[in-house]
């Protein structure tokens, strides 16, 4: 009987207590593989590309894997949710998530402080300033009024950079204010999901 030696990326990969991406040499260049872990399927970043990417199999063309330290690791982490605690230093409402931020434990990253699910938006914020150029300034004056006098509010779906933007607040039954932003795909409901966390910006939170 054959026996099949996984390589060393993929155990990588599927180990998850380790990051759900890994640098890689293939054919002389610096490439990204990417694992969706509900799915049980890896990937790798399409040259040229950011986040568009496909199945990757070829395992015997990897000519040298980039392990990140530990210490590298560590120190993204803690840069990260200093940039939470920062922009919700500034939030006029609050919640649950927002007491999180700042109580987080600086020795755990996002994902173990329960700030965000751990994708790669971790950390990337859109300006509401930037969502109004979009979703329009009547929308946005309604959310804001909504989110000041904790009002339920969603707006339709508008276009946002070629998906499906919906911005929303609702307030919580012990006085808390919730609001995000939502970037799904076309007729969707998968996409990426953003929380306010102060006036002026959403904040990635998780992907779906």
């Amino acid at each position: 009987m054959e026996m099949t030696t996984i390589h060393p990326a993929e155990s990588y990969l599927r180990n998850e207590t380790n990051p759900p991406s890994l640098y890689v040499r293939i054919a002389g260049k610096r490439r990204r593989l990417f694992i969706n872990r509900d799915r049980g399927i890896i990937g790798i970043i399409a040259l040229g590309k950011r986040t568009k990417g496909y199945v990757f199999t070829d395992w015997a063309s990897i000519e040298q894997i980039y392990y990140p330290s530990q210490e590298q690791d560590e120190n993204t982490d803690r840069k990260l949710i200093l940039k939470y605690q920062k922009l919700a230093r500034l939030a006029t409402h609050t919640n649950s998530w927002l007491r999180e931020i700042a109580n987080a434990d600086l020795d755990k990253n996002l994902y173990e402080n329960h700030i965000t699910t751990g994708t790669r938006i971790d950390g990337k914020c859109i300006g509401l300033a930037t969502i109004e150029k979009y979703c329009g300034t009547t929308a946005m004056r309604l959310f804001r009024e909504a989110l000041k006098n904790k009002e339920k509010f969603s707006t339709c779906r508008f276009d946002f950079c070629g998906y499906d933007g919906t911005l929303w607040c609702e307030p919580r039954d012990n006085g808390d204010m919730a609001a995000g932003f939502s970037k799904e795909y076309r007729n969707c409901g998968n996409g990426y999901y953003y929380l306010l966390i102060n006036d002026d910006y959403v904040i990635g939170y998780d992907i779906d």
